[in-house]
């Protein structure tokens, strides 16, 4: 009697923890908004080069950062490392080990292909990709 007392607690105790984990999940809000991912694989860029390429990465994403805030306000910037995985509005995932180029920027949007900026992309070159891909005017792209 006490073994099946304990099995049905036991199962009363795993079922609320499982439904309780249900419940908490959030919805993925990034399925259905446009977002720019920044990333950056450190593991690749270990040489003499590569950290110039990181540390000119790092500066231009700051005014990067900027340009998004005030051109951008319905698209999510995101700045990834490697090991982090990104789930994109296309339904696919971006996984920084995996991408050819170590770093760069990729864009995407509900229904159309992603667009991927392979290395470092200064604060005009990311505004004019962005300004096309994301139909919209930028103050900070000259053209």
């Amino acid at each position: 009697m006490r073994r099946l007392l304990l099995a049905i607690t036991f199962l009363a105790v795993s079922f609320q923890t499982g439904f309780a984990q249900k419940a908490a999940k959030a919805p993925n809000a990034t399925r259905s908004r446009r977002i720019a991912v920044a990333f950056f694989d450190d593991g690749r860029l270990r040489d003499p080069d590569g950290q110039a390429k990181l540390k000119d990465f790092r500066y231009f994403f700051t005014m990067i950062q900027e340009i998004a805030k005030k051109d951008f306000p319905d698209v999510e910037l995101k700045l990834v490392g490697r090991g982090e995985l990104v789930k994109l509005p296309d339904y696919t995932n971006l996984n920084v080990e995996t991408m050819q180029p170590s770093l760069g920027f990729v864009m995407a949007r509900p229904g159309a292909k992603r667009r991927v900026l392979s290395g470092v992309q200064t604060d005009a070159d990311f505004a004019c990709a962005a300004a096309a891909y994301f139909n919209r005017k930028s103050a900070a792209c000259p053209k």
